[in-house]
């Protein structure tokens, strides 16, 4: 592949990210950006560019089957910026327990004094994920502060709405759950370009300033999504992160910051995962039909495996669809990560 780098979004409005949880939708918004959907914004905006063309954007994508994926991206999580502070990056928690948990001294009072706040933590910062992956004990009670660091750069709303029936002229009201994210705070992901892609670093910049004007996520005919794509909005990845990605002997598995679709389930060695459901509205920048995509289920971020997996893409094109295919991204893009052995654990 190419090279990776990192991109930090700040956004000018609400955001809203349907949650993962089936009976919820539109009423909640998560504060995760999942790669599927950062997938399809790119695309969308990379199509927009290109008058709409199929072909072009077919073109882009046909690496993909064949095992030569043009980009492979990140889903994308909070950080934070304070002025005069340095950049906070959160990851996902991994799916494996804590180190601690396996410590023979005192694995077991802590999976008594920490296994509840450790199964309801989500984002992680960087560091302590840092020592998670290299086998190191952490000191957990970080998890709670960073949960309250996290809860004081952004806010949740459910915003009352309604729509009216076009024959009876019924009302019917619903709620759309938003995120604000404070001045100082935003999404970022992570991209890796193929040497070989028609996408280059400049073109990618030009999708994504057209991407920041459109949205990101759902209700953008609202005005929600918009971000501001600044000058060093694109960088490459520091000290922190080059850590994380230098391969190690020791390391015996891998650990998804993206959704999953392994392209061949019979080779693959899951270790601790969460299968998320992927689901909704088929969007075109070619063809305004709504139709329901084909739900595909996916493993999330942060789950581990103990050998990597590509990844694949997924046709989800509604079968009355009939102007271009609709795909789901799955590709992986994933850190190596150190698995304790189960005869270590303590339980």
């Amino acid at each position: 592949m190419g090279h990776l780098k990192i991109v930090k979004l700040h956004f000018r409005s609400a955001l809203h990210l349907g949650a993962d949880i089936s009976g919820i939708g539109l009423e909640d918004s998560q504060l995760v950006a999942h790669s599927d959907t950062l997938f399809s914004c790119l695309i969308n905006n990379y199509a927009d560019l290109h008058s709409g063309s199929p072909k072009a954007v077919e073109k882009l994508l046909e690496p993909f089957r064949d095992g030569d994926p043009p980009f492979r991206i990140s889903s994308a999580f909070p950080f934070q910026m304070p002025p005069g502070y340095g950049v906070t990056y959160y990851l996902p928690k991994p799916l494996v327990d804590p180190p601690l948990f396996y410590s023979t001294e005192v694995g077991r009072e802590a999976k008594q004094d920490y296994g509840k706040l450790v199964r309801n933590t989500q984002l992680i910062r960087i560091d302590t994920f840092q020592k998670w992956q290299r086998g190191e004990e952490a000191e957990l009670d970080d998890l709670k502060d960073t949960a309250e660091e996290i809860g004081d750069f952004y806010r949740r709303e459910i915003r009352p709405q309604h729509a009216r029936d076009r024959l009876t002229d019924a009302a019917t009201i619903y709620h759309t759950g938003l995120v604000h994210l404070h001045r100082s705070a935003g999404l970022y992901f992570l991209i890796e370009l193929n040497n070989k892609t028609l996408l280059d670093w400049n073109t990618f910049e030009v999708v994504l300033r057209q991407a920041g004007r459109s949205g990101l996520g759902g209700r953008r005919s609202h005005g929600n999504g918009t971000f501001e794509v600044a000058s060093d909005a694109i960088s490459d990845l520091d000290d922190s992160w080059q850590e994380l990605f230098r391969e190690k002997e020791d390391f015996n598995g891998f650990i998804n910051l993206s959704l999953c679709l392994p392209e061949n389930f019979d080779c693959l060695k899951p270790v601790a995962y969460q299968l998320v459901p992927r689901r909704g509205w088929c969007y075109s920048s070619i063809a305004p039909a709504q139709l329901k995509r084909k739900t595909v289920t996916m493993f999330s971020e942060g789950s581990v495996f103990r050998n990597e997996t590509k990844g694949a893409l997924a046709e989800v094109t509604p079968d009355k669809f009939k102007v271009h295919k609709v795909y789901r991204y799955g590709i992986s893009l994933s850190l190596p990560i150190n698995i304790l052995e189960e005869k270590n654990d303590v339980s």
